[in-house]
């Protein structure tokens, strides 16, 4: 069975305008069938467990509400907004932890790592977590393709 890198951005919102939590709907979809891509982890960590653990959401009830009913988004955000502590769902709280993700610096060495592998230069600094986490993802998808096909990286 093939694994797929999940390519919807940390910066993608559903209608609740929740930042992060179509992708995490995505990963933990992949990793119900087993095919979510090796070194990525769904529902717990980075901003998952942050995005869960903010807006006071048991990861295992999470995990077993997608591996049970393999949800569309939107069946998936209104569980979200079903099982969330209601204070966390206000605008002000979204907008908080929208900020926080978004402008979230990627820490060392992970940072310098992850330019060094796209090619990026050194003082290339400009990029937030959220940037370099989606070029990394289609780095990733673009190497699955040519391996897919054969080809060697370029």
């Amino acid at each position: 069975m093939n694994t797929h890198v999940p390519l919807i951005s940390t910066r993608s919102k559903g209608p609740l305008g929740l930042a992060h939590l179509p992708r995490l709907w995505l990963k933990m979809r992949l990793a119900a069938r087993g095919m979510l891509a090796d070194g990525y982890r769904a529902g717990e960590g980075g901003f998952d467990g942050a995005l869960l653990e903010a807006f006071g959401i048991e990861p295992a009830a999470a995990v077993a509400f997608v591996n049970q009913t393999q949800p569309g988004y939107l069946a998936f955000e209104a569980w979200v907004q079903q099982n969330a502590k209601p204070e966390s769902l206000t605008p002000a709280a979204i907008e908080q932890f929208n900020k926080r993700v978004l402008a979230f610096v990627k820490p060392e060495p992970g940072a310098t790592q992850t330019r060094d592998m796209l090619g990026l230069p050194e003082s290339d600094k400009q990029w937030l977590g959220t940037d370099l986490n989606d070029l990394d993802d289609w780095h990733g998808f673009h190497l699955a393709l040519l391996d897919e096909a054969g080809l060697s990286a370029r």
